[in-house]
C-alpha cells in the first residue's frame, strides 16, 4: 500500500450491506460467499511522501476488517493532466493491484475535478460502487471518447 494507517479507526459504520452492495456478484465470483458489507471509517494515515493526514477510509468485507479497501494514495504530474480539462474527464485504468475490488483493469472511469487530490498526485474516480474516492493518478490513462459514448456514459454515473 502507498500509505500506513496510523492508530484506531474511528466512527466505523456499515453503508452497505448483503444485496445493497452493488458488486456483490462480482465479490462473490472473485472471492466466494460471504456477508458482504462496505464499511467507512476515518483514520489518521502516513502517505507514502510522509505527509500525515485524517481519511475517510472505505473497504469491503465479509467480516469486519477482513478486506481492507482503503482510498488514499499520492503522485503528481498524471493527475493535472488528466483533471486539467476541467470538469468531468474520462480514464482507463491500468493498475488496480490492492483494489481488485473497487476498481477493474482496462475499464473507463469517470474522474470529477479535484484540485487538492491533483495536488498530491490523485484523481476522484467514481469506482465500481458508484460512488467518488481518491486514488493515484499512476493507476490511470486519461481517454478521450467520442461524443456519443461520453454522454452515455455521464448519464450512467
Amino acid at each position: 500500500m502507498d500509505f500506513e494507517i496510523l492508530g484506531e479507526v474511528a466512527d466505523i459504520e456499515t453503508i452497505a450491506a448483503g444485496r445493497a452492495v452493488r458488486d456483490l456478484p462480482r465479490f462473490r465470483r472473485l472471492y466466494g460467499k460471504g456477508r458482504w458489507r462496505k464499511m467507512k471509517g476515518v483514520a489518521r494515515i502516513r502517505l507514502k511522501n510522509g505527509w500525515v493526514r485524517m481519511a475517510e477510509l472505505h473497504w469491503y468485507d465479509t467480516r469486519h476488517w477482513q478486506r481492507r479497501s482503503s482510498k488514499r494514495r499520492g503522485t503528481s504530474a498524471r493527475a493535472r493532466k488528466i483533471v486539467a480539462k476541467g470538469g468531468r474527464g474520462f480514464v482507463v485504468c491500468i493498475r488496480n493491484d490492492g483494489y481488485e475490488a473497487s476498481l477493474e483493469r482496462n475499464k473507463i472511469y469517470v474522474t470529477l475535478p479535484d484540485r487538492d487530490a491533483e495536488r498530491h498526485g490523485q484523481l476522484r474516480v467514481i469506482d465500481e460502487s458508484g460512488e467518488d474516492y481518491l486514488f493515484s493518478a499512476e493507476r490511470f490513462v486519461a481517454v478521450d471518447l467520442p461524443a456519443a459514448v461520453r454522454a452515455s456514459l455521464l448519464k450512467a454515473s
